[in-house]
């Protein structure tokens, strides 16, 4: 699997971890909605060129599923 593939990979996982958090606060509800967007929106934007986005993408990843 290439970085590319991961990071697509990745993207669902967090985004899936984060849809399942469920906060009851409304400001933490709205900051966790605020950030399925630009993952969802990072998803699609997404090409294999964009080393640096996949490599943010990677550490994000590991800081919060993976450690």
């Amino acid at each position: 699997m290439d970085d590319y593939q991961r990071a697509l990979m990745q993207l669902d996982e967090l985004i899936k971890h984060f849809r399942s958090q469920g906060e009851v606060s409304c400001s933490v509800a709205e900051a966790e909605e605020s950030l399925l967007i630009k993952l969802a929106d990072l998803k699609i934007d997404l090409k294999p060129e964009h080393t640096q986005d996949i490599a943010n993408i990677n550490l994000f990843y590991r800081r919060h599923i993976r450690p």
